[in-house]
């Protein structure tokens, strides 16, 4: 399988387990099925692709590594949700 839809794929599992809620870290890995030891694979792909199409953002942005910090959606990821989540209904109806 191809790297870059490798990484689609996860960034499309990322947006869905975000949706419109605004969730810590830890929750985002175990929602995924990753184990909290493989933070680095999480942030490299995952979180700073999603990150790199203007997904997803930080609550905090100025304060990144302190442990309340949280990820949601910004505006583009929420469309992007939207058309997944179209996707998805299409796909069941056939």
């Amino acid at each position: 399988m191809n790297t870059k839809v490798k990484i689609e794929e996860r960034v499309q599992r990322l947006v869905m387990v975000i949706g419109r809620g605004t969730h810590p870290r830890r929750e985002l890995m175990a929602a995924l099925g990753l184990r909290q030891e493989s933070r680095r694979n999480f942030y490299d792909n995952y979180m700073k692709p999603a990150k790199a199409r203007g997904l997803v953002t930080m609550q905090c942005p100025g304060h990144p590594s302190i442990p309340e910090q949280a990820y949601r959606l910004t505006a583009d990821g929420l469309e992007y949700l939207e058309e997944l989540s179209k996707k998805e209904q299409a796909d069941l109806g056939k």
